[in-house]
């Protein structure tokens, strides 16, 4: 009816209702039976725990709370599941790392290069100073608004960390002597 009167399925409703328009109670239920059927119909292949669970609990939920992989899996499965994350997390890491080592930006939280914890540190304190440092880098990039320290700078060159400068960034006289 709506397409017919090309308005909107709401508009539809608002329409026959102000004509005092109503769905029987034998034709709702009607609905609901064909509904159900084709339901069924489209769940079978399921299985039917939860028409089993509304039949004890009376609610459909498919697993009880508290019962997890461990007590519903059999240890093949159980061992089959844990294989294919772990196959997962690995294809992960590896395209992380494969990201870190063509100079891209990682597209997930994983630490994928390992790093002293005083370069670490160091990284985070450059950052801090106003230093661009992408995370797991080699490469800081000194801007206009970077407050230069000699010392961190000389201390991050020996741990392998590269300066580059931007336009508009000129050397100060305390680092023009390195």
């Amino acid at each position: 009816m709506a397409c017919h009167l090309r308005v909107s399925l709401r508009t539809a409703v608002r329409l026959a209702r102000e004509m005092g328009l109503e769905k029987s109670a034998e034709f709702v239920r009607a609905m609901q039976a064909n509904a159900v059927k084709h339901a069924v119909r489209a769940n079978r292949g399921q299985g039917n725990a939860g028409k089993a669970n509304l039949l004890k609990y009376g609610e459909a939920y498919q697993f009880k709370p508290g019962i997890g992989n461990k007590d519903r899996l059999s240890a093949e499965a159980l061992s089959e599941m844990y294989r294919r994350s772990a196959e997962t997390r690995k294809r992960t890491v590896m395209a992380e790392r494969r990201r870190v080592a063509f100079g891209l930006e990682q597209q997930t939280a994983l630490r994928v290069t390992k790093a002293p914890k005083a370069k670490v540190l160091l990284r985070h304190r450059l950052r801090k100073c106003g230093y661009v440092v992408p995370r797991a880098s080699s490469d800081a990039t000194i801007t206009i608004n970077t407050r230069r320290s000699a010392t961190l700078e000389q201390r991050a060159e020996k741990m392998g960390i590269r300066f580059y400068l931007t336009e508009g960034s000129e050397v100060t006289n305390d680092t023009q002597g390195r």
